[in-house]
C-alpha cells in the first residue's frame, strides 16, 4: 500500500511543534536552574543573621555571561550603608592571582622571565644569603622554604619597658586596642604627615620612613630558611612584586594598570584607592586594630601590605565582584578579552593547568585538594580543574574551564573584629559554590576528578 505523504502545512506545523517544545524545555531549565540559585539567597541572609558577615556581593559567570549577580546586607551591622554592585572589597590575598600574578605572567609571556629564574638575579639582597637559589617556580608554588611570614612592624617600634611586642598572625590583624599595648613607634620611624623621608601611607595621619622597605627586605635575606616543601607564605608573593618591579622597572600597581586593567576599561579594581574614591564607596574592613587603633577603610587591611604603603605583592587590591570576574574572565578566555589579547594561550594553559608536586598548588592559584574535605576550599562537586584563590578579608573567586564557570564571592568578614573565622567555620563560600554546581546540574561534566 501506497504511504501518503504529508502536507506541507503539515510538516510546518509539526516542525513549529517541536520548537516549542523545545523552548518551553529550554525554559523550564532556566527556571528550575534560578529557583536553585536562590537558594544562596538563603544562604547569604542567614549568615548576616549569624553575623558572619555584615555584607557581600556574589557574582556567578557561566559561558562569559552573568548567571548569578547579587549584593546584600550592610557595610557594617549598623545598616546604615547598604552594599551596591559599586561597592569596593579589599580583597586581601585573592591580590596575589588577580594583581601580582597577572604581572608575573605578563613577563613571562614577553620573555623577560624563566620559571627556572632565581629571585637573586634580579634580587640584589638575597646574593649570599641561604636564599639565592630560591626560583621563581618555587616562589608561586609556596615551596621557597622562607617562614610563614615575618613581624615587619617590629622594624618601626619599640618597647617602652621589658615586655615582649606582640605577635600578629600572619594575613590577620590584633584587634586589641592600641593603648592597652606595652609598645610605642619609633619617632623616627613614622610621621603625622607626608614629607620627602615619608611618603608610605599606612591610614590616616601615619606614614612610613622611606627607609622602612628596605629594612623589610633585609629582614627576608636574613630569615630563617626550611625545606622546600609546601607552606603559604606571603613572602614568596611580596618577593615576586620586587622581581616585577626590578625587570619592568615600574611599580606594580602601575604596570597592572597599564598592562591589563586600564586597557580592559575596569575602573572598580585598584592598589590605594582613596586616590579615586571616597571612603563612603569601600566597605570597611575592621573597627579598631593593634597597629592603627581605628577603623580600617580604604587602606589596606593586612599589617604588611600596609606598611609597605598599600601596594605590595600579597595583598592591597581593592575591587568590586564585577572587574573580579572580569579578569579572571580574560583567563578563561585564553587571554583574551573583548577582541584583544593580554596573554597568549599558552602562557594561561600553562600556569592555569600545572600543579605543584605536593598536589597543594597550582602556578600562583590554590586549587581544590579533591577527596579531602578538611583541606578543601572549595565545595565537592568542583573539578580538578578548578583554579582561583581566598583572601583573608572573606573573598573568593573560582574559575571552572570544565564547565566555563567563575563564581566570584567578596566580604567583609573581618568587621567590626577578625576574632573568629565563621565564614570558614560555617564553610559559606563552599556552600554557595555547590548550589552553583545544583543549578546548572547536567552541565556538570562527567570528568570530575
Amino acid at each position: 500500500m501506497k504511504q501518503k505523504s504529508l502536507s506541507l502545512p503539515l510538516i510546518i506545523t509539526l516542525i513549529l511543534g517541536q520548537y516549542r517544545n523545545a523552548v518551553f524545555a529550554s525554559n523550564l531549565k532556566a527556571e528550575t536552574n534560578q529557583t536553585i540559585l536562590n537558594r544562596i539567597d538563603s544562604i547569604v541572609e542567614n549568615a548576616i543573621h549569624l553575623k558572619v558577615f555584615p555584607g557581600c556581593q556574589v557574582l556567578v559567570m557561566k559561558d562569559g555571561k552573568p548567571l548569578y549577580d547579587k549584593s546584600f546586607g550592610h557595610y557594617t551591622y549598623d545598616a546604615t550603608q547598604k552594599i551596591e554592585p559599586t561597592t569596593l572589597y579589599d580583597l586581601a590575598s585573592l591580590s596575589k592571582t588577580t594583581g601580582t600574578l597577572l604581572a608575573v605572567m605578563k613577563l613571562y609571556d614577553n620573555g623577560q622571565l624563566k620559571l627556572t629564574d632565581k629571585a637573586s638575579d634580579y634580587l640584589a639582597f638575597l646574593r649570599g644569603t641561604n636564599k639565592e637559589s630560591i626560583t621563581i617556580s618555587e616562589l608561586l608554588f609556596h615551596e621557597s622554604g622562607l617562614p610563614a611570614g615575618l613581624p615587619f612592624y617590629e622594624l618601626a617600634m619599640q618597647k617602652k619597658n621589658v615586655l615582649s611586642l606582640p605577635k600578629i598572625p600572619q594575613d590577620s590583624t590584633n584587634i586589641i586596642p592600641l593603648n592597652s599595648r606595652n609598645y610605642e613607634y619609633k619617632p623616627d620611624w613614622v610621621s603625622k604627615s607626608p614629607n620627602i623621608g615619608f611618603q608610605s601611607q599606612v591610614t590616616d595621619s601615619f606614614f612610613i620612613t622611606n627607609s622602612f622597605h628596605a629594612a623589610a627586605m633585609q629582614m627576608i635575606a636574613n630569615a630563617p630558611l626550611k625545606s622546600k616543601t609546601y607552606l603559604y607564605s606571603c613572602l614568596n608573593f611580596i618577593l615576586l612584586k620586587e622581581v616585577v618591579e626590578t625587570i619592568s622597572n615600574t611599580k606594580l600597581d602601575e604596570f597592572l594598570d597599564k598592562e591589563f586593567y586600564h586597557p580592559m576599561g575596569l575602573k572598580s579594581i585598584m592598589y590605594l584607592p582613596l586616590r579615586s574614591h571616597t571612603k563612603e564607596e569601600i566597605a570597611p574592613t575592621v573597627q579598631k586594630d593593634f597597629l592603627r587603633n581605628r577603623t580600617v577603610q580604604g587602606f589596606v587591611h593586612d599589617p604588611d601590605a600596609a606598611f609597605f604603603g598599600g601596594v605590595s605583592g600579597n595583598a592591597g587590591l581593592f575591587a568590586t565582584a564585577h572587574d573580579v570576574a572580569t579578569v579572571y574572565q580574560l583567563l578563561l578566555n585564553n587571554g583574551e578579552l573583548d577582541g584583544k589579547r593580554y596573554l597568549s594561550a599558552e602562557t594561561c594553559k600553562l600556569f592555569t593547568t600545572i600543579t605543584s608536586a605536593s598536589g597543594r598548588r597550582g602556578l600562583g592559584f590554590d586549587k581544590p585538594v579533591c577527596g579531602n574535605p578538611k583541606e578543601n576550599l572549595c565545595c565537592e562537586s568542583a573539578p580538578a580543574a578548578v583554579y582561583g584563590h581566598t583572601g583573608y578579608t572573606g573573598t573568593c573567586c573560582w574559575v571552572d574551564p570544565t564547565n566555563q564557570l567563575i563564581y566570584v564571592f567578596l566580604s567583609n568578614r573581618t568587621y567590626p573584629n577578625d576574632g573568629v573565622n565563621k565564614l570558614a567555620k560555617l564553610h559559606i563560600r563552599p556552600k554557595i559554590q555547590e548550589v552553583i554546581y545544583q543549578a546548572i546540574g547536567k552541565d556538570i561534566s562527567t570528568e570530575m576528578h
